[in-house]
């Protein structure tokens, strides 16, 4: 497996992932990634800040993730809880796996190359969030050490915009 910079070339890839993984949670009975968000547009804005990474094995997109600096405006009010640092961080998001690779460690192994982004780039914080529904997700971030911090409201209009916040501390 081949983790890199997404370029435009991949946005086909990438957006047919997509289309799968919502029908995965729609199947799962998690109101995540159901309306327009993500949309095409969201990825091309993170290709185009060199903050979107794939993971490929040979020709075929198994896994996505963008992984974005500075201040994620979502996270600035946390309900039932608090952020364990306040300093610069990164922040996760769109984070799925190709569902023929579910139970692999394509999901660990993307993480763990944030955490490698982030001690690269001097930042030990790393933020991140899922849907309170979507299990599968909440047991992958607290097995890499992610924290439960509280829960965040999202800047949308459709669905539910509550998601469970969590952080992990990257030591070099």
């Amino acid at each position: 497996m081949q983790i890199r910079h997404a370029t435009l070339e991949d946005l086909d890839d990438i957006w047919q992932l997509r289309l799968e993984t919502t029908e995965l949670l729609k199947s799962r009975g998690i109101d995540q990634w159901q309306f327009k968000d993500p949309s095409r547009e969201t990825f091309v804005k993170d290709i185009s800040a060199n903050e979107f990474y794939v993971a490929y094995e040979q020709d075929v997109l198994i896994g996505m993730m963008a992984v974005r600096s500075g201040i994620e405006h979502t996270y600035d009010i946390i309900y039932d809880g608090n952020w364990r640092i306040q300093t610069p961080y990164l922040t996760i998001h769109r984070l799925a796996v190709k569902k023929t690779f579910l139970g692999s460690e394509v999901s660990k192994q993307l993480l763990a190359y944030a955490d490698w982004l982030a001690i690269k780039n001097k930042v030990g914080y790393i933020r991140i969030d899922t849907h309170h529904d979507n299990r599968n997700a909440i047991r992958l971030f607290e097995s890499v050490g992610y924290v439960l911090c509280g829960w965040i409201l999202l800047n949308q209009k459709e669905g539910e915009r509550k998601r469970l916040a969590f952080d992990k501390k990257v030591i070099a």
